[in-house]
């Protein structure tokens, strides 16, 4: 499991760190270059901006359902999602995210691997 100081350190692939609420406080470089997001265009905005509107509603169910129960059912282990680029596209990436209680807060990471061509 890596903790949110080994994501926010990582260089090789895209990197993204929200807080409990779920705003993003973080990207690293090769998220900016890979997705097209500035950290100025999306450091405060909602998580929901890098995911298909398709599926807004399992994210919000899932992300309640954890901070409800503090259970993890997506955290730790790769995942195949969908991101959204900053000019809409869609980039096929496998997700691997993981969770850190500290300082009396939440805090989810995820490194994100394209798993598919990114656009151009």
């Amino acid at each position: 499991m890596k903790t949110i100081d080994e994501i926010r350190s990582e260089t090789a692939l895209p990197a993204v760190i929200t807080n409990q609420f779920g705003f993003i406080i973080y990207i690293n470089a090769s998220f900016e270059v890979t997705f097209g997001w500035s950290a100025q265009d999306i450091i405060g905005q909602p998580l929901a901006v890098l995911i298909p509107m398709l599926y807004h509603d399992s994210h919000n169910l899932g992300f309640s359902r954890f901070a409800m129960t503090e259970r993890p059912t997506v955290l730790n282990h790769p995942l195949e999602l969908m991101a959204v680029t900053k000019d809409g596209q869609e980039i096929l990436s496998e997700h691997f995210i993981t969770a850190e209680h500290k300082d009396g807060q939440w805090f989810f990471g995820a490194l994100l691997r394209p798993l598919a061509p990114c656009p151009a």
